[in-house]
């Protein structure tokens, strides 16, 4: 009965560790810019899933248009 205990203790140990990883969290920082000004314009901060960073930050990031703005995100 106590190794079973021990056993199933060990396992519920490891399902939550892992469940709290994969639920990790980034905080993704978005800064516009325009070609003609050399200073940033505004900010943004929003959080990302672990699994969806890529796609949930950096491609949120823009070429710049006809009036030389552009956004540019990263993973803090």
């Amino acid at each position: 009965m106590t190794q079973q205990i021990k056993i199933l203790t060990l396992t519920t140990f490891v399902l939550i560790t892992l469940a709290m990883a994969s639920c990790k969290k980034y905080t993704c920082e978005c800064t516009a810019y325009n070609l003609n000004t050399p200073e940033s314009g505004g900010h943004s901060n929003f959080t990302v899933k672990k699994k969806d960073k890529a796609k949930m930050c950096t491609d949120k990031s823009t070429q710049p248009d006809n009036y030389g703005n552009y956004t540019t995100c990263v993973i803090k």
